[in-house]
């Protein structure tokens, strides 16, 4: 019962700080209103990317896990405060209009929470001894029950030289180790396999559903001002992509094979590489198809595209294949409409990917030695 209690705080607590999160970077870009699951969204990428920065410096100046997790509770309490004075507003405002919005979505709501509900059950359910299972959660054991970060082997418990670039710069397994610390007695186990999992599994249908919107806008809605969240429109949109969702939800069901994303959906929500192939590729995807349609202007995308790319990073190596859709997507559209000005930004925004991508190559040719000793 205690480790129940103990899991359902934590998912609260991580759910509401990623809300927080979320609001406090809307209001810094001077938004008045807004979303709440956009926020959610928004702010599950941008903790993990500040998240990734906190464990590097940790991580390569030799600190201590419960370092890391006094600094990240430290981060997460500062990030809840700012979030509360910034969006108790913007989420009174969105509650009070919850049956409005139901009424722009009508029936298809109930195939949407149908999709996200049976994953949610299945993934708290299903059972995995897969090696990469033990990798993961041992990965995050091993960094607790050693109070390091990175310098022992998860699958043989032995001390390592060197850290591997590979896996020491995507620190996704590090953040469950960090909340383990912080609830004494909940077990990484559960915090990795059960309380991420059902995270992750509401993170990555809000960005197919993010998706959706964006491949299926309404016909009258484009250039109309929204001034609050009660007077959004969207009822076409709503409805497509609630059906956009439940159709991939269809789809990935049948995905039995490790080449199809359904199975890192639902058998193996709990790896980092799960949330590139359903989350980060997603809205990356979501943000070329909004450059070519030329609907967000200025920085926006790219400050998206930015977060986006620094939380795939921690999430795990193969955010490369982000970069690759970005780059393929992108640079076609600078090149047909002479937008040179968008190249300085498209590369700030993939600058974590491609500064990821540089650091490795200079490792794995010996330029650089990351020493787990000194």
């Amino acid at each position: 019962m205690k480790i129940l209690l103990l899991a359902c705080a934590a998912l609260v607590v991580q759910l509401f700080l990623f809300l927080c999160t979320g609001s406090a970077v809307m209001r810094v870009r001077g938004k008045q209103s807004w979303s709440m699951s956009s926020a959610l969204l928004l702010g599950y990428f941008v903790y993990f990317g500040l998240f990734e920065v906190l464990c590097l410096i940790c991580e390569f100046t030799l600190l201590p896990l419960r370092t890391l997790a006094l600094l990240s509770g430290i981060l997460a309490a500062a990030l809840i405060i700012a979030g509360i004075a910034c969006g108790y507003g913007s989420w009174k405002q969105s509650l009070l209009s919850i049956p409005q919005r139901l009424k722009l979505h009508g029936p298809y709501a109930a195939l949407l929470l149908a999709a996200v509900a049976f994953t949610a059950i299945y993934v708290l359910l299903y059972s995995d001894a897969s090696a990469d299972s033990g990798w993961y959660v041992g990965t995050s054991a091993t960094a607790l029950a050693t109070n390091t970060i990175g310098r022992y082997d998860p699958s043989t418990g032995t001390f390592t030289a060197a850290f591997q670039a590979r896996y020491a710069m995507s620190c996704y397994p590090y953040y469950n180790a960090a909340v383990s610390s912080l609830f004494r007695g909940l077990p990484v186990i559960v915090q990795a396999r059960s309380v991420m999992s059902v995270i992750n599994v509401l993170i990555s249908y809000l960005s197919v559903y993010t998706l959706g919107r964006v491949l299926f806008p309404d016909r009258g809605s484009a250039g109309n001002k929204v001034v609050s969240i009660s007077q959004r429109p969207g009822k076409e949109t709503r409805r497509r992509a609630d059906l956009f969702v439940f159709t991939v939800f269809f789809i990935n069901v049948f995905s039995s094979t490790i080449y199809m994303p359904g199975i890192f959906l639902f058998d193996r929500s709990y790896e980092g590489k799960s949330m590139v192939v359903n989350s980060v590729i997603i809205c990356a995807l979501a943000i070329c198809i909004l450059l070519w349609q030329e609907k967000e202007e200025g920085a926006f995308p790219f400050r998206n595209l930015f977060w986006l790319m620094a939380a795939g990073i921690c999430f795990s190596a193969s955010c490369l294949m982000a970069l690759v859709l970005v780059m393929a997507a992108v640079l076609p559209l600078i090149c047909i409409r002479g937008k040179w000005n968008l190249l300085v930004p498209l590369v700030l925004g993939c600058l974590p990917a491609i500064l990821w991508a540089a650091v490795y190559y200079m490792i794995q040719h010996g330029t650089i030695v990351l020493r787990t000793w000194r």
